[in-house]
């Protein structure tokens, strides 16, 4: 008779952490999908990269985050996070990433990626 009732409770407890998990996925995926539409080119350590090697790396940088040992469990994990963890600066050199538009002008990814977030929590 116990064994249920822990099973139970144990679900209940988790269920609602895979449902954050799957809606802050889908956010990330957003903003994966944002820098890979730019029209312009991702700077990187002061290198430039198109719009698709730079989902490439922020890609891998999640996938190494998330298989590291001292990272937050996937579940934990939050579009905000993946802005300020990942796609905001080298974590080698500590130097923004930026985004560089067709016409010149620059940007800190990190603001760029923040004010892509906020179309999706305002619609």
């Amino acid at each position: 008779m116990k064994k249920p009732v822990l099973l139970l409770i144990i679900l209940l407890f988790t269920f609602p952490v895979w449902g954050n998990w799957k809606v802050e996925k889908t956010r990330i995926d957003y903003l994966l999908q944002e820098i890979g539409k730019l029209e312009g080119v991702f700077v990187r350590n002061g290198t430039e990269h198109s719009p698709a090697e730079a989902v490439t790396h922020l890609k891998m940088k999640m996938e190494r985050a998330m298989d590291s040992w001292f990272a937050p469990n996937k579940e934990e994990w939050t579009a905000e996070m993946f802005i300020n963890r990942l796609a905001s600066e080298s974590s080698l050199s500590g130097k923004p990433y930026q985004i560089k538009y067709r016409d010149g002008r620059t940007v800190n990814s990190r603001d760029w990626l923040y004010k892509k977030l906020e179309i999706i929590k305002s619609q």
